[in-house]
């Protein structure tokens, strides 16, 4: 199987080696085929621009969606990115590409660098953060899309804490418990 992981620096794994990437960790445990295309800093609309080369390019079963944390960010709203998010899963759909939603892991404001803090008060978006989050799940239950829950109850903080670059990445054990996830959620290769 091959799957497109589409998103932003949450899928491009920011922080970590490219090899430690919860991405390249679950192509190397499951032997699929994972493309990884996470650009950090992407919005849900420039994932929705690079759709054509990203995912259709490539030709895969399926796509692994997860992204908006920047919209948010950015405007301290997510209803850009539930539109673009839905725009993303329809048309995976019209082109014969089953859709998976990624549910990100959570927001931790506490760890977030002051230079970060100085453009977005991370504390008053952790409300819109879980806003989203149920809403994702609704659109996938409704539109009955598979999701891939990364909000594990891991990163719980206190102790979640540990799982964290800088509040908004996760380091390599946290990579490696998303990997967990995803290879949880994909179907074993049958010889």
């Amino acid at each position: 199987m091959k799957l497109v992981c589409l998103g932003d620096s949450l899928t491009y794994g920011y922080g970590v080696p490219r090899r430690d990437c919860w991405v390249s960790l679950c192509a190397e445990r499951t032997g699929h085929t994972l493309v990884n295309r996470g650009i950090t800093g992407d919005t849900a609309g420039g994932m929705l621009s690079r759709f054509g080369r990203d995912v259709l390019n490539e030709r895969p079963d399926r796509v692994l969606i997860m992204g908006g944390a920047n919209d948010i960010f950015l405007t301290g709203s997510d209803l850009r990115a539930r539109a673009d998010l839905g725009a993303l899963v329809h048309q995976s759909v019209a082109a014969g590409i089953r859709p998976m939603l990624g549910l990100p892991i959570p927001l931790s404001p506490a760890l977030v660098p002051p230079p970060w803090t100085e453009l977005t008060d991370f504390f008053a978006l952790e409300p819109v953060f879980r806003a989203y989050r149920d809403w994702l799940l609704r659109f996938a239950g409704i539109f009955r899309i598979q999701t891939v829950d990364f909000s594990l109850p891991a990163f719980a903080p206190p102790e979640g804490m540990r799982l964290y670059l800088d509040g908004l990445h996760p380091n390599q054990e946290g990579h490696r418990l998303m990997a967990d996830a995803l290879c949880a959620a994909l179907p074993p290769i049958h010889l």
